[in-house]
């Protein structure tokens, strides 16, 4: 499958390098604004640069493209995408408003090709453990979550300091987790509450919340808590840091990726995972391996057999509102940044 890449950033550069890794697909061409970008990436793959997508949907001979523009870019390369007869890979978040993301569900479903949302955090061993044994009803009925996820200033301020202003920390790192939990409970959304505080980053001139607090209600009777903030230090000794608790009414489970060790405590007793092997994009043998693989092959398989996946555009538009709703939540605070 020749695939090319929209968005030669830190994410689209290696979609570049899973795309021509991997031995079933090939990485055709890669688009970005800056030509030098561009053509750094595509050189490295044999590949050809563009600078504007649609000269890229004309001149170059493709199946599929990946979208990896910034946050709040991915609905016109999307239907673009799709009007010249691609099947679509894009980043997450599905979009960074309602309309949007309904205007990206539309489109996918009218078109007759595959489009995914590359919550890779679904493939990761150690996420796959936790959903089976929510499954098996390791802990009965979930009642509650946790999720706290943070980064260390250098997010902002450095690695994405260009657009960090129009996005979010719940965007930019906490809709993984947003995903996993309606992966986790298999319902959707059902009201949400959301504040935030800021100050830090503005006074930096990044116009942009330093952390947020989101509690979502999923069907009728879960409560999750998303924390979600990107201002910690940088001596703190991770860039990215995470923790996730889930409490049933027949026990917990908790996780820490730092560690990648998880807790499972219910009646018969308490034990101790350690997970070991990729995570999410880890180098081995030379070659990326982990979730960020497994996700990208499933977008292969679920393209060839014109097959609906588990993250398409209309299956994770409910997280996608629940996260614009908090957004808009906190935009309407009085006295914010005071």
């Amino acid at each position: 499958m020749k695939v090319g890449v929209i968005g030669a950033g830190i994410l689209g550069a290696r979609h570049a390098r899973v795309w021509h890794e991997l031995p079933d697909a090939e990485l055709v061409a890669v688009c970005d604004l800056d030509a030098a970008r561009a053509q750094n990436i595509a050189a490295l793959y044999n590949a050809r640069a563009f600078t504007d997508y649609r000269a890229l949907f004309a001149d170059a001979q493709l199946d599929a493209v990946s979208v990896a523009t910034p946050d709040p870019l991915h609905r016109a390369p999307v239907l673009a995408a799709l009007d010249a007869g691609l099947h679509v890979l894009q980043e997450k978040p599905l979009a960074t408003n309602a309309a949007d993301a309904r205007a990206i569900v539309a489109a996918a479903e009218k078109s007759d090709r595959v489009v995914m949302v590359n919550f890779s955090q679904r493939f990761v061993s150690d996420h796959i453990w936790l959903h089976d044994a929510l499954q098996r009803g390791e802990i009965g009925k979930p009642r509650m979550l946790l999720s706290v996820k943070h980064d260390n200033l250098s997010v902002p301020t450095e690695m994405i300091r260009a657009w960090a202003h129009t996005t979010s920390p719940l965007y930019f790192m906490s809709s993984h987790d947003l995903d996993l939990a309606h992966w986790f409970f298999q319902v959707d959304p059902v009201s949400v509450m959301a504040q935030d505080t800021r100050g830090t980053l503005d006074a930096q001139g990044i116009l942009a919340q330093d952390g947020l607090n989101v509690l979502i209600q999923f069907g009728d009777n879960i409560l999750a808590n998303f924390h979600s903030s990107w201002i910690h230090p940088n001596t703190y000794p991770r860039v990215a840091d995470g923790f996730l608790q889930i409490i049933g009414d027949a026990g917990a489970l908790t996780y820490r990726s730092r560690t990648r060790a998880a807790e499972l405590h219910n009646a018969r007793g308490g034990q101790k995972i350690e997970f070991t092997g990729p995570h999410t994009a880890d180098i081995v043998d030379g070659k990326i391996a982990g979730a960020f693989v497994a996700a990208l092959r499933y977008f292969l398989e679920c393209a060839r057999e014109r097959r609906e996946p588990d993250t398409s555009p209309r299956r994770v538009l409910a997280t996608a509102l629940a996260q614009a709703e908090a957004l808009d939540l906190c935009a309407r605070q009085p006295l914010r940044g005071k």
